[in-house]
């Protein structure tokens, strides 16, 4: 064996991942083909439907609750996909997913149609979530170095004081593992199983009420109809009270989205079908969603709700909490859904794994320490802004619905953002693909903050705002969108 092969041997090591859900196969992906070999324990026991149709139709994915919830994939993930795993990128859009590039949805209002350095990572793949997982699913248990066992619970932690060594499972087995991976989701029982070793320091947890509940329909479309052009009013919008999107999917699909202040229980109505119905065809961007004979619902009204930002620490005061674990996904940080941010988190997660693996190799101290390092400057700061919006909508909703006057930070932000950053991304094609990154995934957070010609820009425009004439209004006031819901309601 030659001395680069030993080096390489050496390396490659046994990892446990712990579910199966986006996180966990995105890691056990990138990491089998970097070489390790990877078992991963998944509860959920179904069979892999034959077709992505098939499975959003009856794949039950209990660990998964927001499954038949709108989804996309951003560009930092599909940038992923594109450089770890281009097979999967392919077959996504071979099963139909909806493929959005920055030629697509410039603005019509830009004049300057030139394409720029930079813009083949501008795109972003429209998708149905089971069709995602449905994907992966197939990718992952095809791969020669991954092991995939459904059916199988975990019950906590085999280690060595705080030094964990594998699994225990439900059936009453253990398994070893050089290192294990937790990517169980938001309700991951990881805190309980590291009390559980009795470490002298214990990870911190953050978390702050996201405010919002999470409403969705499915569509196909009728023979010989075609998706909803993106129109100059876009495809959703904010009304202050509740806000809206459409949201294209694949196999001739798409879904219509609400986001409902949490405790609003008047627009919990929208669960209704009838109800929803009638809301929809009062806003003015779903116009084109909502044509008579487009399209026909293939699911009632699914809800998700109880969500929270969330990020949890495992290294404290410089000591890691444990060794030879990894935490990702939702059960490490988890962010609003409506920002569609949860997916690619879990890609960085993985990626930045599989790259702390190959420059720690078997140091477990280090690599607990790069990861740490890596929340903190790659996911973190996307909690932190999702943190401020959350909270900044959450006075303004509650301004309106109380009629008391709206906090003066937050409303100043709103109106910035309305009348200064969104009309220059409207006229600006370096402005559109500054915000188009951001909210992309592909450059930090506060990125578009710190660049001088975005702000120069939204400035120039938030200055003017008196100037152009009114904004197009996007729907009815609250009132008037409750008396529609109710008209439409049987009694």
């Amino acid at each position: 064996m030659t001395e680069s092969a030993t080096a390489i041997d050496f390396d490659q090591q046994d990892i446990a991942i712990v579910g199966g859900g986006m996180s966990g196969m995105l890691a056990a992906l990138v990491l089998a083909r970097d070489g390790h070999r990877v078992t991963v324990y998944e509860r959920d026991d179904t069979d892999l439907p034959a077709t992505a149709d098939e499975a959003f139709d009856r794949w039950d994915r209990r660990g998964a609750p927001h499954a038949r919830q709108s989804h996309a994939l951003l560009a930092r993930l599909r940038r992923i996909l594109r450089d770890r795993a281009p097979d999967v990128l392919d077959e996504l859009l071979a099963q139909g997913a909806t493929e959005i590039s920055v030629e697509r949805i410039l603005p019509p209002d830009i004049d300057d149609r030139e394409p720029r350095p930079g813009d083949d990572d501008l795109a972003l793949l429209c998708c149905r979530r089971l069709t995602i997982e449905w994907v992966l699913r197939r990718a992952v248990t095809a791969e020669p170095g991954v092991t995939w066992r459904g059916g199988l619970g975990v019950a906590g932690l085999l280690a060595e004081g705080t030094d964990v060594r594998g699994l225990r499972l439900e059936d009453g087995t253990t398994v070893t593992a050089d290192l294990v991976v937790v990517g169980g989701g938001r309700n991951s029982p990881v805190l309980d199983w590291i009390a559980a070793l009795g470490g002298s320091v214990q990870p911190v947890e953050e978390q702050s009420e996201a405010g919002i509940v999470y409403l969705s329909r499915f569509y196909r479309l009728r023979d010989g109809q075609e998706l909803p052009l993106l129109t100059k009013d876009g495809a959703g919008g904010d009304l202050g009270y509740v806000a809206f999107a459409g949201f294209y999917g694949d196999n001739r699909t798409f879904s219509i989205t609400f986001g409902v202040p949490t405790g609003d229980r008047d627009l919990m109505a929208l669960r209704d079908a009838d109800a929803w119905e009638a809301a929809i065809r009062t806003l003015k961007p779903l116009e084109p969603w909502t044509a008579d004979g487009l399209a026909e619902p293939i699911t009632d009204v699914e809800s998700m709700a109880r969500l929270k930002n969330r990020v949890r620490r495992f290294v404290v005061d410089g000591e890691p909490v444990a060794t030879g674990l990894v935490v990702i996904g939702d059960a490490a940080l988890a962010t609003n859904p409506w920002y569609g941010k949860g997916c690619s988190l879990a890609g960085i997660a993985a990626e930045e794994l599989s790259n702390a693996l190959a420059e720690h190799g078997r140091d477990r101290v280090a690599l607990a320490h790069a990861m740490d390092a890596s929340v903190r400057t790659e996911l973190e700061p996307h909690y932190t802004v999702a943190v401020r919006q959350d909270a900044d909508r959450i006075k303004l909703h509650g301004a309106m619905r109380d009629g008391s006057e709206p906090d003066a930070m937050a409303a100043a932000t709103r109106d910035f953002v309305l009348t200064g950053l969104l009309p220059a991304s409207r006229t600006d094609a370096d402005v559109f693909r500054a915000f188009f990154r951001s909210f992309n995934m592909l450059d930090a957070p506060d990125a578009l903050l710190r660049d001088e010609k975005v702000m120069t820009a939204a400035f120039a425009a938030h200055a003017k705002k008196d100037e152009r004439p009114p904004a197009p209004t996007l729907g009815p006031d609250r009132d008037e969108f409750l008396a529609v819901m109710a008209g439409a309601t049987p009694r």
